[in-house]
């Protein structure tokens, strides 16, 4: 059996949601694998079909924030720095462990230490995500002393891969990547709002919105949360710090999340690939928390915008809750936009079995 080995950034939910749609569109009848990354278990086995080995393994931070939509910059130039004071024993640290792994094909989304450790020892490598870390890190650390050698190594590292695939809608990438466009990369969850409003025992009339932001240190405003008659809201259960009775925690559904998303009447999220791709495909209205400065804007709302029903908010209106008005319009608006078919995963699991199988 070939033998993949697929690196997965914890860095947000998008890099897992991601990867695992490209996997689960994979044939993997002669191929064994291997997954490293720091992401939550439960959510990796949930979101892969295929068996797998798990090995807990952390090489990137991305940006460390100080929330789900603050990056912290100080706190993330020095993790930069610290990990690139000795760069050149990490990566030969991470070309031997990546040896005796004997991978034929390393797939990383998108940690950079072991692309570089893939090109040190000559195992090919494919790299996936609608982001890279050389250029995210430039945008907010670009200015700092020390920060260009820095970025140089990173994009060093990125060029070891043969191809990086990048799915629709991807940020902007410097021209020393290989990039390679593909089709949006998005689950599919099955639809089932009546099944929502069984489990909670509610009545027929209720809608439900999801609340997913991210559970990066984010303290939701409940305080301020608007109550709309007929709707019900469903948070993360770490941010249900309060009880009421339109606040319903995510874990009273038994479903996995991408069927909980397309079984609610709207989302409400911040700027990031997964949910909002998952949006668009699943064809629920989205009201989205802006992230000046991200590089991932103004590209990912531009297309959601585009191919789904879209309304933007700052967090300053979210804390406040002063957006029953722009709530009220996504739960009453008719989906007016033709479907998305979500064909990278397909692309880009065609182009690994092409590269694993090729002699």
């Amino acid at each position: 059996m070939k033998h993949l080995l697929v690196d997965i950034s914890a860095h947000g939910f998008g890099h897992v949601a991601q990867t695992s749609a490209v996997l689960n569109a994979l044939d993997c009848t002669n191929i064994r694998l291997t997954i490293r990354s720091s992401a939550a278990e439960k959510m990796l086995r949930e979101r892969i079909r295929h068996p797998f080995t798990l090995i807990s393994y952390q090489q990137d931070a991305g940006m460390l924030m100080h929330d789900a939509l603050r990056v912290d910059i100080a706190a993330s130039m020095r993790w930069y720095a610290d990990f690139h004071a000795n760069y050149a024993a990490r990566k030969a640290q991470a070309a031997c462990e990546l040896a005796q792994l004997q991978p034929d094909l390393l797939f990383a989304n998108v940690p950079y230490l072991s692309l570089d450790a893939a090109g040190e020892i000559g195992i090919p490598a494919i790299a996936l995500c609608s982001l890279n870390w050389a250029d995210v890190f430039h945008t907010y650390c670009g200015g700092l002393p020390g920060a260009a050698q820095i970025r140089e190594e990173i994009l060093h590292a990125y060029t070891q891969a043969e191809c990086f695939l990048q799915p629709t809608p991807s940020m902007d990438m410097h021209p020393a990547i290989r990039t390679q466009p593909i089709a949006p990369i998005a689950a599919q969850g099955k639809r089932n709002p009546a099944g929502l409003r069984q489990q909670s025992g509610l009545p027929d009339h209720t809608r439900f919105v999801l609340v997913a932001l991210g559970g990066l240190g984010m303290e939701y405003p409940l305080e301020n949360w608007p109550r709309i008659p007929g709707v019900c809201w469903i948070f993360p259960d770490v941010a249900l710090t309060q009880a009421r009775a339109d606040f319903l925690p995510a874990s009273l559904f038994a479903l996995p999340y991408v069927d909980l998303l397309a079984s609610c009447d709207a989302v409400i999220t911040k700027t990031g690939y997964g949910t909002q791709t998952e949006a668009v495909v699943n064809q629920v209205p989205t009201l989205c928390i802006t992230r000046p400065g991200w590089p991932e804007e103004p590209n990912l709302p531009d297309w959601h915008a585009q191919h789904g029903e879209l309304t933007l908010i700052d967090w300053k209106t979210l804390q406040t809750g002063g957006f029953t008005h722009q709530i009220r319009a996504l739960l009453e608006m008719p989906w007016r936009k033709p479907l998305v078919f979500p064909t990278g995963a397909q692309q880009a699991a065609e182009r690994l079995l092409n590269r694993i199988t090729s002699p």
